[in-house]
């Protein structure tokens, strides 16, 4: 804009100094900071408009998605709706949610959120499951099947070496400076819960994430495999979606070999 000013002919004569700040200048930034607010204004706009678009869409994944997290523990439905008289968030124990559709049945995984860590909705004391499975059949169109299914977290095996930089971190993994934390077992452990509700799990990039932790040169996966429910271990081959919708790790299932990277 200060370029086209001072170009124009009929303006340029008008300008009475090319100080930086001129009233001139200082009415140019004005205007120029006014219409790059109006464009972003206008592109959240556009944004949050789309984001509605594809939740509010009756009848789709995204719809059968939203509706679970809508669901209020200890809640009755209005008479002939599908709705709740009053929204009370604290009662939505329903937090994570997905449907996928297969072979004409919808599969409606769904998780709650307890200090941070997903767990399945509990079936006694209290039974959570039932009130949300009876919930699902009230809402639900006529004639289509939903499976609900909320269980523990697919079980996750890992055996990895880890080499490491013995300036930052001690033989056993702990950091020098703060052997309360392992950086490698840290890490592994928030991607695993960072990841999307029944998104995939891509053990390369876990690994990116490792070789971004200071202290760690080369974390190299051994073998990794996931097991649902009673099932047997399967190698994971590149990527895996989680049955369950998400994955856990225990202790005895995480084998790190540090090795001095020297």
């Amino acid at each position: 804009m200060v370029d086209t000013i001072q170009a124009d002919d009929v303006l340029k004569v008008r300008l009475t100094s090319t100080s930086k700040t001129a009233m001139w200048r200082l009415q140019t930034y004005v205007v120029a900071v006014a219409i790059w607010l109006l464009e972003v204004l206008f592109d959240n706009h556009v944004s949050e408009v789309n984001n509605i678009l594809a939740t509010q869409l009756t009848h789709n994944l995204y719809w059968y998605s939203n509706k679970a997290k809508e669901f209020q523990y200890g809640f009755g439905l209005v008479p002939d709706t599908d709705t709740y008289a009053t929204i009370d968030e604290s009662a939505q124990i329903v937090t994570h949610a997905s449907v996928d559709e297969i072979n004409g049945t919808l599969f409606m995984k769904v998780a709650k959120d307890v200090d941070g860590q997903l767990q399945p909705l509990s079936t006694a004391a209290p039974d959570e499951l039932t009130p949300f499975t009876q919930y699902v059949a009230r809402f639900k169109d006529a004639g289509v099947k939903v499976v609900v299914v909320s269980v523990v977290g697919d079980s996750l095996r890992l055996v990895m070496d880890i080499y490491y930089d013995p300036l930052i971190i001690n033989a056993d993994g702990t950091l020098i400076i703060d052997p309360s934390r392992k950086p490698a077992e840290d890490t592994i452990r928030a991607f695993i819960t960072k990841l999307p509700f029944n998104g995939e799990f891509i053990p390369e990039s876990m690994v990116d994430a490792l070789q971004a932790t200071g202290g760690i040169d080369i974390p190299t996966i051994l073998s990794v495999e996931t097991k649902y429910a009673a099932n047997d271990w399967q190698s994971v081959q590149g990527k895996v979606v989680p049955n369950a919708g998400y994955l856990t790790i225990v202790p005895e299932d995480l084998t790190l070999n540090y090795k001095a990277n020297v």
